[in-house]
């Protein structure tokens, strides 16, 4: 349901084409049926390829964590469910080529207003587009914070360029 909420604030459309990577989400398909409700074209890896596509790499998770990544990194937009390794890397990934839209959801700030059922839906993503202003993948001045590491933050001005 958070993540109906947030996709909904941030302006998604409901007939957005959204792509879930990973495998199948704890409690299977029945923890997906909120979402699918909002956004009805939900597509993962199985359902995009053809019969038998994915059959050489079924039990190669590495290749089908490739998959995800490809598919990710090609897609107008990425947002990650949590600040795992993938996500980094498609953060720095994305920033690489040309700062495609990364948005990085902001959990500690929503948390308040995701759970109060008195705030309205437009008022909802007034408020959350508001907390995601400054981290929809656009270009940073690098800092020596100590939390941006090379992965997710690449430095453009020491990396090959072809």
């Amino acid at each position: 349901m958070i993540k109906n909420r947030l996709l909904k604030a941030l302006g998604a459309p409901k007939q957005a084409r959204i792509y879930t990577a990973g495998g199948e989400p704890f409690g299977g398909k029945k923890a997906l049926q909120p979402l699918i409700a909002e956004f009805p074209n939900i597509v993962t890896k199985y359902t995009l390829s053809r019969e038998g596509e994915l059959s050489p790499f079924i039990n190669k998770s590495s290749a089908m964590a490739a998959i995800d990544y490809i598919v990710s990194l090609s897609s107008d937009v990425f947002m990650p469910s949590h600040g795992g390794n993938m996500g980094r890397a498609m953060q720095g990934h994305r920033a690489y080529v040309g700062h495609r839209k990364y948005i990085k959801p902001n959990k500690r700030a929503m948390l308040e207003y995701f759970d109060d059922a008195s705030i309205s839906e437009t008022e909802l993503g007034t408020i959350v587009r508001k907390l995601h202003k400054g981290c929809m993948g656009k270009p940073e001045r690098r800092t020596k914070r100590k939390d941006r590491d090379i992965i997710a933050y690449p430095m453009p001005e020491c990396m090959c360029q072809s």
